[in-house]
């Protein structure tokens, strides 16, 4: 029996901690998006000038997900270039060995006008140059590049200086303090979107 004050003592004391941890946790929760960190400098970006929906993806050329969601964004993208804007930040993962030197080619296509013709092609021969060798790589981003019409020697020089990396890192850092932990991680207007629920979640903002 005397016992009991401390046992209503520690009772309340662990409800009220209970408390308090939600309500940190809840103004966590309701603090509005960065969206400087989310679009950064929106490099990578096509559509529409002024969007009703603006999808950012968080992705990997090495990861079999994003290539399989890469058709997706192209089709919404081609339906409605009029109405959404479409942004894509790297953020290789660190188990893909060759995704952040995918991620610098693909910088490096960019600064010369080629950036959406080199994504596609990365993906779409993803299984190609993931199974190469090292020091095999390089040369074939090269000649990926060579053919789009990208000189195969800048493609080789600006991989060999590492010249964007600067870019892929403030990307993945932006991932990071978004939360950002897997990929593909899309965002509609600023909200995260599970893959399945991307188009339908667009299709109902341009209704």
């Amino acid at each position: 029996m005397k016992n009991i004050p401390l046992f209503i003592l520690t009772l309340v004391g662990t409800f009220a901690l209970v408390i308090a941890v939600s309500v940190i946790f809840s103004k966590k929760a309701s603090q509005p998006l960065d969206q400087n960190r989310l679009t950064g400098e929106a490099r990578n970006a096509t559509g529409s000038a002024q969007p009703k929906a603006i999808i950012v993806e968080f992705s990997d050329f090495q990861c079999p997900a994003c290539k399989a969601a890469a058709p997706l964004v192209k089709q919404l993208v081609t339906k409605y270039q009029d109405q959404i804007k479409f942004i894509y930040r790297n953020f290789p993962l660190p188990q893909h060995q060759y995704g952040q030197l995918a991620a610098l080619a693909a910088e490096t296509a960019g600064s010369v006008g080629k950036y959406w013709e080199f994504h596609d092609v990365l993906f779409e021969k993803q299984e190609e140059w993931s199974a190469l060798k090292e020091n095999e790589v390089v040369d074939q981003f090269v000649k990926y590049a060579e053919s789009i019409k990208i000189p195969g020697d800048l493609m080789r020089q600006s991989l060999k200086e590492k010249t964007f990396e600067n870019v892929v890192l403030k990307d993945i850092a932006d991932g990071n303090a978004l939360g950002v932990s897997s990929t593909p991680s899309f965002y509609v207007n600023g909200q995260r979107i599970q893959t399945s629920n991307v188009q339908q979640t667009v299709e109902n903002l341009l209704k």
